[in-house]
């Protein structure tokens, strides 16, 4: 039983994410891509929030970290509408989105296999 414990330990310690000060580069690069254009940003236990003016600032972010999800929270008598952006996953940095105000449909996401084309398509073009 006490390899078992051991062994899930291990498994545990190596599944780390990033640290606080890496979440705060992070957060940084993101505030200089959209320079601005934030109203806040959130860091926590592996994730990085950042709430932006517009949405064609929150769509470029949503490109810029290749965030597949969005989700849109229409508005109630007590709360503003607003959509959330998000993608990756623990134990890498998840990053979410926020923006609300006046949003214009249809919200684009750019999963990360159109990222990795994108970037396929530059190194065959930079060949040739």
């Amino acid at each position: 039983m006490s390899a078992l414990t051991a062994t899930e330990t291990c498994d545990a310690s190596a599944e780390v994410g990033p640290t606080i000060p890496e979440l705060l580069v992070m957060a940084a690069d993101i505030v200089a891509m959209v320079d601005g254009h934030v109203r806040s940003v959130d860091i926590g236990h592996g994730i990085v929030s950042v709430h932006v003016t517009c949405q064609a600032a929150a769509e470029y972010l949503a490109w810029r970290l290749a965030l597949d999800h969005v989700t849109v929270y229409e508005p109630t008598r007590t709360c503003h509408g607003f959509a959330v952006w998000s993608g990756g996953a623990w134990p890498a940095a998840e990053f979410k989105v926020f923006c609300r105000g006046d949003l214009v449909p249809p919200l684009r996401t750019f999963p990360c296999l159109e990222l990795q084309a994108a970037a396929h398509t530059r190194v065959l073009t930079k060949a040739a």
